[in-house]
């Protein structure tokens, strides 16, 4: 085997502008894959970070909350509920909230909304949503204001001091109803969210849908410290919370952005097969050329007796030791870059850095470093370098020994 390689090193530095444009192919495809996978990915966790951070990574339910999202699927909330989740080592934090809908009424206008109760202080240091109000202030731990967002105080030509009338369906058919002083107005970068949802404290949500009795919960959030090891979490609170409640992941609650990022994904390796392609056709054709020069010294090797296998396998070996070649050096190029890029995102302005804003996130452009990204790229274009192997294999399994003399 050693023999062999060595002929196969000697032969392919015989014509060094040969071997350096096929390691250029090479080169040329690692690069490329690699910065547009990188970027790829990193846009996409950027997204589904975001996402994560609005929604926690798991919710917990009322069993049959999810599929029927009504107020009469709602909990009383336990403390040894809470204290059962806070003790897994796998939480690093919970999020109680009672979402309702209603009608919001100021003057003559009236609109349909999403009432959000939360607890401030602890939404607050998951969301930061306290910088997020452009008017007014944020809600007081014991205050009765509301919050409202922009487009939504916009339509109901309402501001901070007024009050804002609130009628709805409660908690088991009563009817929810009252009068709130609008705190502060928020913008969101979602325009969906800033025109039809009203926050809330969670305890004066909780009497406004049912006076009676304290504790009443649509869902927790839950956040934790290894997002990665979110299936073996959920199985955990699964099986300690019984049949209950239901928990559902993040990937549930927002799958239309996972959709989205799927159909992404489709394009950018539409993208990626037309760069295979090129790379493929690139280093094929020096493959190619390489053959046909050495007709009359693979004629001659195999008059003197060499076998044609290893002939054949000096053939594979040169093309597998120019694509190593190319990876090792397309990998030298690109791993700083991305490096760089990982720790300094580039931003995003003018029109494209609004567009992120509206799906609340944040205008850069991020790039992953996930070892499988680099192991798949490096798999992939090798597999393509000895796929073009597959045509001096051939070709030296058949060719006639006197026909590679004539030519």
């Amino acid at each position: 085997m050693n023999t062999l390689l060595k002929i196969a090193w000697r032969s392919l530095w015989r014509n060094r502008r040969r071997t350096i444009l096929t390691a250029s192919a090479v080169v040329f495809a690692m690069v490329l894959a690699l910065f547009m996978r990188s970027m790829q990915f990193g846009s996409y966790d950027q997204m589904i970070q975001a996402g994560v951070n609005q929604v926690g990574d798991l919710q917990v339910h009322d069993t049959g909350y999810w599929a029927n999202q009504s107020i009469d699927r709602a909990f009383f909330y336990k403390q040894e509920l809470g204290d059962s989740l806070k003790s897994l080592p796998e939480v690093k934090a919970i999020l109680p909230k009672l979402e309702t809908f209603s009608l919001a009424s100021y003057g003559a206008q009236t609109k349909g909304v999403l009432i959000s109760g939360i607890d401030p202080q602890e939404e607050n240091s998951q969301t930061n949503l306290s910088a997020k109000i452009i008017k007014g202030n944020y809600l007081k731990e014991q205050g009765k204001g509301v919050l409202l967002g922009d487009k939504l105080a916009e339509f109901l030509k309402i501001g901070v001091g007024d009050s804002l009338v609130l009628i709805g369906q409660g908690y088991r058919g009563l009817t929810a109803y009252g009068i709130y002083p609008v705190a502060g107005i928020f913008h969101l970068p979602s325009l969906e969210m800033n025109s039809q949802l009203v926050y809330m404290n969670l305890p004066n949500t909780q009497e406004f849908v049912y006076p009676y009795q304290e504790g009443l919960l649509t869902g927790i959030s839950i956040f934790l410290k290894n997002p990665s090891e979110i299936n073996e979490a959920q199985k955990q609170i699964e099986s300690r919370l019984g049949k209950d409640y239901e928990v559902i992941s993040w990937k549930t609650i927002l799958a239309d952005m996972l959709q989205t990022i799927q159909l992404d994904n489709v394009s950018g390796q539409i993208m990626l097969f037309i760069l295979y392609i090129i790379a493929a056709f690139g280093i094929f054709s020096t493959v190619l050329m390489m053959t046909m020069e050495k007709r009359k010294q693979y004629a001659v090797m195999v008059s003197i007796g060499m076998q044609r296998t290893k002939l054949i396998a000096v053939s594979v070996l040169e093309t597998f030791i120019v694509a190593i070649i190319g990876v090792i050096i397309g990998l030298i190029i690109i791993t700083p870059i991305l490096i760089y890029l990982h720790l300094n995102p580039i931003p995003i302005t003018g029109d494209m850095a609004e567009m992120y804003l509206e799906f609340n996130i944040e205008p850069v452009l991020p790039f992953a470093l996930q070892p499988d990204i680099f192991i798949k790229q490096t798999l992939i274009i090798l597999g393509l370098s000895l796929l073009s192997a597959l045509y001096p294999v051939f070709y030296l399994s058949f060719f006639k020994v006197l026909n590679a003399f004539r030519h």
